[in-house]
């Protein structure tokens, strides 16, 4: 009786394990349709769309002279806040690399409204002004050194830009219309 419980035991788990297997070889054979769609990659070549820029031209709303006017109040009032900055006791790099380079623009903006014989002499500046962004976005320098060299730098560029480029001294060098 042992023997026989013992072997019907064994049948029953054999039955079960081949018709788990039958049940297994039939679900890969058929595959579920839905199942294998989320898996695999839809083409996108339909969906391309083709973009088309049409630019246009602004005029600007100001004359030169207010142009000029405008990027001169705008060079003095970036290059004071870099000098704020470089005088703060939480100095933040970024906002002194930032400052420095819209001083920057704020001088190539003046020199284009500029004629050639007064460009060259604001190239000079614009140069002293790319070395001092450079400087700056260099990790080498001290909090002493920035304050020492390149605050001096800025003075000295200060008093000769407000002096050379005031819009009363350079008005007769700015480009015509």
């Amino acid at each position: 009786m042992r023997t026989q419980i013992h072997t019907d035991k064994n049948f029953r788990l054999t039955q079960i394990l081949v018709l788990f297997s039958v049940f297994c070889l039939l679900f890969s054979l058929c595959g579920c349709e839905a199942f294998r769609k989320k898996f695999v990659r839809k083409s996108k070549r339909g969906k391309e769309v083709e973009v088309v820029i049409h630019p246009i031209e602004y005029e600007s709303k100001y004359t030169i002279e207010e142009a000029y006017k405008k990027y001169f109040s705008f060079w003095r009032a970036w290059r004071d806040e870099l000098v704020n900055s470089l005088d703060a006791q939480d100095a933040n790099r970024k906002k002194q690399v930032f400052t420095a380079k819209r001083t920057l623009e704020n001088l190539q903006q003046m020199r284009k409204l500029l004629l050639p014989e007064k460009q060259t002499r604001l190239d000079v500046f614009i140069l002293g002004q790319k070395d001092i962004v450079r400087q700056l976005e260099g990790y080498s320098l001290s909090h002493i050194r920035k304050l020492r060299i390149i605050k001096n730098m800025l003075e000295k560029q200060r008093r000769q830009i407000q002096k050379e480029f005031k819009y009363k001294q350079i008005e007769k060098f700015l480009v015509k219309e």
